[in-house]
């Protein structure tokens, strides 16, 4: 009740939304989860139009992730920060180095042989499904296969350059690993100066947030490629035996793809051991092939069951479906390189939720 001019007047009731709060309430994050994701595409634009410096950096920043614990290993030896940097980055150069010279080499070096006996393999397999009981028409693929191998033949080189949607030519990968070999030295050397001066950009009330964020992204950065590179390296290093003992010729090449491509969860272990056991068929035979594919499966499921959930800390879990789905979405969205970074991405963003959303006296 109100008094106006002396006397009572009764107030009006509020009046009620004639929108359900149910649609009220879904409307309202509706547009705001599309925002989000048109920020999202923008941003996915970009990278893929700047890749030339984007993709460097991303690689260059997990280099440096990998190469963390060997910085580490040789401050506590008591070297200077700036010294154990350029010692670490110094190792990983060899290494690297190191293996891509003699995985070349290997290959280069077999080449002829191998394009031969791949030569002879499609023959068989051709015959295979063109005979009982399947009775294929198998003429297409021949000629498709038959293709492939003459530019393979023709120009390996070119062939394998055509692979790569991103940096696909010659002095594009030159520049690109040069611009990725230069930032990872940069990375190492001055990152957490670069990380001070990008925490001055923020505003004083959130810069506690943010570092912790990107502190909290960083440690699972260097979790992931560590868990990462120990189970890369008990594939290449069982597989690659195997291929030894079975007398493949490139058995230390393939032994560099199943550690490369282990670094894309679930599909690249798919592709890798595909290539292994289509090698050893290729040179070796039916027998050979079908007595390696167990060895490759082997490997694969302990990797998969054991020892990667073993490795794989509680705040670096995630289902291999959630991997499998991030994967699949990576490579439709950016390729095999979009393939290689969607697993990791997930983790460094769950773990800056995890930050942002958790207050900071409740936080290790």
């Amino acid at each position: 009740m109100a008094e106006v001019g002396g006397g009572e007047v009764e107030a009006e009731p509020p009046r009620r939304s004639s929108v359900p709060p149910l649609l009220r309430d879904v409307s309202e994050w509706a547009w705001r989860l599309g925002v989000v994701i048109a920020v999202g595409a923008v941003l996915v634009w970009s990278a893929a139009y700047l890749s030339f410096i984007v993709v460097p950096i991303i690689v260059a920043g997990m280099a440096c992730a990998l190469l963390e614990p060997v910085r580490r290993r040789f401050a506590a030896l008591g070297l200077r920060p700036t010294s154990a940097s350029m010692a670490a980055f110094g190792v990983g150069v060899m290494f690297i180095t190191s293996a891509m010279v003699l995985a070349i080499g290997e290959f280069y070096g077999n080449f002829d042989e191998l394009s031969d006996q791949a030569v002879g393999g499609v023959e068989r397999i051709t015959d295979w499904l063109a005979g009982p009981p399947l009775e294929l028409e198998v003429g297409e693929i021949e000629q498709g296969l038959s293709d492939a191998l003459d530019r393979l033949q023709d120009d390996p080189a070119g062939a394998a350059a055509g692979t790569f949607s991103v940096l696909s030519t010659t002095g594009g990968l030159l520049a690109g690993g040069l611009l990725t070999f230069i930032t990872t030295l940069f990375f190492m050397k001055d990152r957490s100066r670069m990380w001070r001066a990008t925490l001055s950009l923020v505003p004083a009330s959130g810069r506690d947030t943010v570092d912790r964020a990107g502190r909290a992204a960083w440690d699972v950065l260097i979790g992931y490629v560590q868990v990462t590179l120990t189970s890369a390296v008990v594939d290449a290093t069982v597989i690659g035996v195997a291929a030894i003992v079975a007398d493949v010729p490139v058995a230390f090449a393939l032994g560099v793809v199943v550690f490369l491509l282990a670094f894309i969860p679930t599909i690249g272990a798919i592709v890798s051991g595909g290539i292994v056991v289509l090698v050893t068929l290729v040179s070796q035979g039916p027998t050979t092939a079908l007595v390696m594919a167990g060895v490759v499966l082997a490997v694969q499921q302990f990797d998969a069951n054991i020892m990667y959930p073993m490795l794989t800390s509680r705040r670096l879990a995630l289902h291999p479906l959630a991997s499998l789905l991030l994967v699949g979405a990576g490579g439709v969205i950016g390729g095999l390189f979009g393939a290689f970074i969607a697993v990791p991405t997930a983790a460094m963003l769950i773990a800056v939720l995890h930050v942002v959303r958790e207050p900071a006296d409740v936080l290790p």
